[in-house]
C-alpha cells in the first residue's frame, strides 16, 4: 500500500478536511496537522493537545472490498497498527493496548484514539476516513481529562522520546501489513492486544440503566465489533458502542 502524506500546519481536524473533499484525498492520502482547533474523539469529545508535540492525522481508505457489516475491520486495522507503531518507535519499551472499541493503553492510561467516519455504497464501504491521535511528546495534560499520558511520559528516563514523524513511519509499515493481512489473523491479534482481556473480572457500567457490575471481557465480535462479557453468574452480556462504560 502506497501513502501520501499531506501536512497542515493548523485545521479544524484533519478527519473534517479530508470528508469534505473527497475528490482530492484518495486511497492511501495521510493528512497531518501541527494543531486542530476542533480535534473530535470518540463519543462526541473533544481531542486536546500541544502544538507539534503529538501526532494527529486522518487515513483516507477505499476499501470498496469490505461489506458495511464488516467495518469493525477497519477498526482492528488501524488499532493493531497504532499499538505495532508505538511498540516499534520506542523498541518495546512502551507496550500499548487496545481498549474496546479502539482507544490506544498504556495500563490504564490514554496514549491515543481513534475516530472512524465511513461513506457507503450499496452494501459495500467505499471510503473511509481514519483519524488517530497519540500523545508523543507532551508531557503536562489538562487536569479536566481523566487518565491522559503520553509515549514520552510512559518511557523510562533518559530514554529517547520519538518524533510525530517517526510513530506515523511506523505506522505505514504497520499499517500496510495490517490491510493485507487475513481476517481471522487480524481478529487474533486485536484480540491478544485487548486491554483488560485477560480473562479476569473488571468493574463496568450499563449505560442505560446506570448498572454498575463486574465482568470479564468474553469476546469481540470480528465483522460488527460487539462486545461481550462474561458475568459472575455465568451469564453473558453483548454491547454495541457506548453501551457500556469500562470504570477504573
Amino acid at each position: 500500500m502506497e501513502f501520501r502524506i499531506i501536512p497542515f500546519d493548523e485545521v479544524t481536524s484533519t478527519n473534517d478536511v479530508a470528508m469534505a473533499a473527497p475528490d482530492l484525498y484518495g486511497h492511501g492520502s495521510i493528512l497531518t496537522a501541527r494543531r486542530q482547533s476542533a480535534g473530535r474523539g470518540q463519543r462526541g469529545n473533544r481531542w486536546s493537545s500541544e502544538p507539534g508535540e503529538n501526532l494527529m492525522f486522518s487515513l483516507v481508505l477505499e476499501p470498496e472490498h469490505i461489506l458495511v457489516e464488516h467495518q469493525f475491520r477497519i477498526s482492528e486495522m488501524a488499532a493493531v497498527a497504532a499499538a505495532d507503531a508505538v511498540r516499534t518507535v520506542t523498541g518495546g519499551a512502551v507496550a500499548c493496548a487496545v481498549k474496546w472499541p479502539n482507544d490506544l493503553y498504556v495500563g490504564d492510561r490514554k496514549v491515543g484514539g481513534i475516530l472512524i467516519e465511513h461513506t457507503l455504497h450499496s452494501e459495500y464501504l467505499s471510503r473511509s476516513v481514519v483519524g488517530i491521535g497519540i500523545n508523543v511528546r507532551q508531557r503536562e495534560f489538562d487536569p479536566a481529562l481523566p487518565n491522559p499520558t503520553s509515549i514520552a511520559n510512559q518511557l523510562p528516563p533518559d530514554s529517547p522520546v520519538p518524533t510525530p514523524d517517526q510513530v506515523l513511519a511506523a505506522f505505514c509499515t504497520a499499517f500496510a501489513t495490517r490491510y493485507t493481512q487475513d481476517e481471522e489473523a487480524l481478529h487474533a491479534d486485536f484480540m491478544a492486544r485487548l486491554w483488560r482481556g485477560d480473562g479476569k473480572p473488571y468493574r463496568y457500567r450499563d449505560a442505560a440503566s446506570g448498572e454498575l457490575f463486574d465482568a470479564s471481557i468474553a469476546g469481540v465480535d470480528r465483522h460488527t465489533g460487539e462486545l461481550t462479557l462474561h458475568l459472575a453468574d455465568g451469564g453473558e452480556r453483548r454491547y454495541w458502542f457506548k453501551e457500556v462504560e469500562a470504570i477504573f
